[in-house]
């Protein structure tokens, strides 16, 4: 019966993720359409500029301690309430080096750029503690909480952005209402963890020793997944850098237009990996079920990036018209070469989450710097000559090399383990599959 029970489970926690990251994402994406109409291109790149800044510098302040709780609370080796009270102990001690980071940027830019900086990076922070809380849930897969919770946060957003510009029209404007949402989610998302985990475990006496032995295990495990998402998140976003720096703001925002349709779509291999990813933890030990889910997981992503890249391709005029207007038609040409790379972006966010799953973060890290090095000499030759749709062309020639690397890695991480030498009271080698 148990086993029966499983897919049904699967499925109602794959339809919670989807519709609460779903209208995540959604309000995400209704307040930059609705937002690049009435700031135009210049002011619409000044956003897609300070919005990239401050989530790469949240990024920096993660640590990779959100999969690291999630993967801790799933496999259940540790004590839930110090899994969590590690986890937020230690990504709150980043708090203060991120604000300083977030003041630096802010000086090296000036007007209104400068302001949003700052606005976005109190948004970008608000929203880092609030996406920590959504990892622990999902590590004892409360989908159902974690649900409300991201629709909660995804509907005061929409409402402060959009109340925001209609009333002050301004790139202030949206940022102020940015920051104030995210606050507000924050609040709620520690009453959500208060509620399920309670907070006596917070000032309960702990053995320090035992406390700092798991801060120490935590660190080893999170800081290569940070250091693979942070260059991983560079690689993906330095083309806006570039761009801006090459060809400005304007030609930044007919870019960024047609990027937040392509970053759009990876909702669906987001929604994907977060349901199947505990599973994925705990499927670890056993080769033949890990590679079937892997298999499953995959093929359905791929399948997936094939239908969206189809859309995007044939359908660029209308889409761009109709969520951006006709002031953004340079934004046509970058969807077009953008939604060629699509297949494999979702293929890659599987294959990416599959090394991590087995304890291969290292080998992720690896390959994110590799492809930052891939990425940055692509830029620098594309973006001269083709601007816009040349970073889009260099965004997706990386992943064609970013999936050689992952097939490679996740090869190598699977080869049969033979025994050097046998004799007759050996019996025969071992030829099943076993991580190395």
């Amino acid at each position: 019966m148990a086993g029966g029970r499983e897919p049904a489970k699967v499925l109602r926690n794959l339809a919670l993720k989807g519709l609460a990251l779903g209208l995540e994402r959604g309000c995400r994406l209704a307040v930059t359409l609705f937002s690049a109409p009435i700031l135009g291109e210049t002011a619409f790149g000044r956003f897609v500029f300070a919005s990239t800044v401050t989530a790469f510098l949240a990024l920096a302040a993660d640590l990779g301690l959100g999969l690291w709780t999630t993967r801790a609370l799933a496999t259940g080796r540790t004590e839930p309430a110090e899994v969590v009270r590690i986890g937020l102990m230690l990504r709150g001690a980043t708090t203060l080096p991120y604000a300083l980071a977030v003041g630096v940027v802010a000086l090296a830019t000036e007007g209104e750029t400068r302001i949003a900086i700052v606005l976005l990076g109190v948004a970008a922070l608000f929203n880092a503690f609030a996406d920590h809380f959504g990892a622990i849930l999902r590590g004892t897969e409360r989908f159902a909480l974690e649900a409300r919770m991201n629709a909660v946060r995804a509907l005061l957003m929409v409402v402060a952005g959009v109340s925001a510009l209609a009333v002050g029209r301004s790139l202030t404007a949206l940022a102020a209402a940015m920051a104030a949402s995210g606050a507000a989610a924050f609040v709620y998302g520690v009453a959500v963890i208060a509620r399920v985990h309670g907070l006596s475990w917070w000032a309960a006496r702990v053995d320090r020793s035992s406390s700092l032995a798991l801060a120490r295990t935590a660190l080893r495990g999170s800081l290569p997944i940070w250091l693979a998402g942070l260059v991983s998140l560079l690689y993906f976003k330095v083309d806006t850098l570039f761009v801006r720096w090459l060809a400005g703001d304007a030609e930044l925002g007919a870019y960024g237009a047609a990027y937040k349709l392509f970053e759009g779509a990876m909702l669906l291999p987001s929604v994907v990996l977060a349901v199947t990813f505990p599973r994925l933890v705990r499927a670890e030990a056993d080769v033949v079920v890990r590679d079937r889910l892997e298999r499953r997981i995959a093929g359905g992503l791929l399948a997936a990036g094939l239908v969206v890249s189809a859309v995007f391709f044939l359908g660029r005029t209308p889409l761009v018209h109709l969520f951006f207007g006709s002031g953004f038609r340079r934004a046509e040409d970058s969807l077009r070469i953008l939604a060629l790379g699509l297949p494999l972006v979702f293929l890659n966010y599987g294959l990416t989450h599959f090394l991590i799953a087995r304890h291969r973060e290292r080998v992720n890290t690896v390959l994110a710097v590799m492809m930052l090095a891939v990425v940055v000499t692509l830029d620098l030759v594309l973006i001269p000559r083709g601007s816009g749709p040349g970073a889009a062309a260099a965004t997706s020639l990386a992943e064609v090399a970013l999936t050689t690397g992952c097939l490679l890695a996740l090869a190598m991480a699977t080869r049969p383990r033979l025994p050097l030498r046998s004799s007759p009271g050996q019996g025969a080698p071992r030829t099943d599959r076993t991580p190395a």
